[in-house]
């Protein structure tokens, strides 16, 4: 068995991810049947050579010879088809030659009935019956019409008339045999047709839940970023944060949703730093959950005095989704009953003005989140079990995933009580009192002053159908950019591109009359004439792996998927319009 696997093993080598599984199955069978064959045809010819049957000696050792060709040219070609069609003429020509010449001996004979098992197994039932009739018709004119003009008998009837029931028998069942494997790989197709039918049809729900998700997501999103510059207090900032945090949180969990279901979705958030107090941004999540499970919790926040004090300089959005994410995974698996859930978050390690911050979420009772698995040493302090397996759990999933982007682990331990232990640091900027500053300007990307005033008198163009996303998107830019003009699907936008000229279009993909991809295209082929070039940015919902590669092959020079930031779409409309910009996203 061992000897079998190594063989199956080198036939297979360095073939997968070049051939599909049915095409490597081929390959290993043909090539363990050219192994097989060269293996009996070199004794034979031995043997014969040695009993001084020199044509059958000659014939069976170039027949062995060529099948040792063979196995070397499937490996490095993987024309398993030709080189079954190869084999099966060669033996029968080999074994035909012999029997021509008047060698009729019962070792030769014997032979013959592996024919049709060949021929049917590389042929098929068709093709491979009339390879075996012809075969046979053949070896009986060769063995019956000499016996006509001579005295000699070439074979004996009763061995003849034995071999004749062998080869009959060993077709029907190589016949059956097949049939039963063509059923199988038929049914085996069909089956992944269907699977193939339902993954398109998983991934067009999957876009369209995309689509209709994001939309009302990033104008959430863009709002609370817009109500984040008015004058606000402390508190009500903390709280818009908390806001664009769920529904950053709502956008992760559709991602990874999208994952599970082996459907990938474009992924190009940004880290967008800014000033916050850590109390403020964990006392505002406590807050949301205390409001939401008041019967069934208790929360004890600790964090240091000093951090209490202390400005960070980081992504507070992301972190309150974090936790979020890691309090929502311990209340959908947590026992019956009243809980506590224990947050500390303490200074890990301090190097000049970066430090980094070490949290932990505990809580009094088990919850079921996944099979802990024991380790073989104990950990530091009272916990004994480490988890260490590939994460199922989605709201874990999406935690650590926005950790590790965050430049920081997540480990999940257990204590002796068998209660969940969540712990993970993360590094930020500390900022002095005296470096902090009120200036809400300060947020806008750093852009060079007079790409600046240049962008300030841009004149843009945004193709969009939804009246409230296009309220929304000129909202945002107003303070960028002055000059806005609003088309409502393609069509508007190519006669509006016709009679006015723009610095910069965003083009939505999805729009009726026309839409994203055509209206580009009529564009791109209306600047061909004049030999210019406008910026054209995709804006849209669509944000399955592939939508980016469809609006640059429709001439769309960059992408950007909802939700989005402002400070991110300014950023793509400040490079596409600076002297250096190739015009192309890369």
């Amino acid at each position: 068995m061992r000897i079998f696997n190594k063989l199956v093993n080198y036939f297979g080598q360095g073939l997968h991810g070049k051939c599909n599984e049915s095409t490597i199955s081929n390959i290993i069978f043909i090539g363990l049947i050219c192994l097989a064959g060269f293996c009996l045809f070199a004794i034979f010819g031995i043997v014969a050579v040695a009993r001084g049957e020199l044509f059958n000696g000659i014939v069976s050792l170039f027949t062995a010879l060529l099948l040792l060709g063979c196995i070397h040219w499937i490996k490095n070609t993987q024309n398993h088809v030709l080189a079954a069609r190869f084999i099966l003429t060669v033996i029968i020509l080999s074994l035909l030659s012999m029997l021509a010449v008047g060698n009729a001996e019962d070792s030769i004979l014997v032979w013959f009935p592996a024919i049709p098992l060949l021929a049917v197994f590389i042929l098929g039932n068709r093709n491979g019956g009339l390879v075996s009739l012809a075969f046979l018709l053949i070896t009986f004119l060769l063995l019956v019409l000499p016996e006509r003009y001579t005295d000699v008998q070439l074979v004996n009837p009763v061995l003849a008339l034995r071999l004749l029931g062998v080869y009959l028998v060993l077709y029907i069942t190589a016949s059956v045999m097949e049939h039963f494997r063509s059923d199988h790989q038929r049914a085996l197709e069909f089956e992944l047709r269907e699977a193939k039918h339902e993954t398109r049809h998983k991934e067009s729900f999957i876009s369209k839940l995309s689509h209709q998700l994001r939309t009302p997501l990033s104008n959430i999103m863009l709002v609370g970023h817009m109500v984040d510059r008015a004058n606000l207090t402390e508190e009500q900032k903390d709280m818009m944060d908390t806001i664009i945090a769920s529904a950053n949180n709502l956008v992760t969990t559709l991602e990874n949703i999208a994952e599970i279901a082996d459907t990938d979705i474009e992924d190009e958030k940004s880290l967008q730093a800014s000033e916050f107090n850590l109390y403020a941004a964990i006392n505002s999540i406590v807050k949301l959950f205390r409001v939401q499970k008041e019967p069934a919790v208790d929360f004890n926040l600790s964090i240091d005095e000093t951090l209490k004090k202390q400005s960070l300089r980081g992504n507070p959005v992301l972190l309150k989704q974090i936790f979020l994410n890691l309090i929502e995974a311990i209340f959908k698996n947590k026992a019956r009953g009243r809980i506590t859930i224990s947050i500390k978050a303490g200074i890990h390690n301090h190097v000049s003005d970066m430090a980094e911050i070490r949290f932990e979420i505990k809580t009094n009772k088990p919850v079921d989140l996944f099979p802990w698995e024991q380790d073989s040493g104990y950990l530091k302090g009272d916990y004994d079990v480490h988890y260490t397996r590939h994460i199922d759990n989605l709201d874990l999933n999406i935690a650590s995933k926005i950790i590790t982007q965050m430049k920081g682990k997540l480990r999940i331990l257990r204590t002796q009580e068998k209660n969940p232990v969540f712990l993970f640091t993360i590094p930020f900027n500390v900022l002095d009192i005296s470096t902090i500053t009120k200036d809400k300007s300060a947020e806008k990307p750093v852009i060079n002053r007079d790409v600046y005033e240049q962008l300030k008198e841009t004149s843009l163009l945004l193709v969009e159908d939804n009246e409230i996303n296009q309220k929304i998107v000129v909202l945002s830019l107003k303070n960028y950019i002055k000059n806005i003009d609003v088309a409502s699907n393609g069509k508007e936008a190519l006669d509006m591109f016709g009679t006015s000229r723009y610095d910069v279009i965003l083009m939505d993909v999805q729009m009726p009359v026309i839409d994203g991809f055509v209206a580009t295209k009529k564009i791109r082929e209306l600047e061909s004439t004049t030999n210019t070039h406008t910026p054209i940015i995709a804006i849209t919902a669509n944000a399955l792996h592939g939508d980016r590669d469809k609006c640059l092959e429709a001439g769309m020079d960059d992408y950007i998927s909802k939700p989005f930031q402002v400070e991110d779409l300014v950023g793509k409309i400040t490079s596409l319009l600076s002297p250096q910009s190739d015009g192309q996203c890369q």
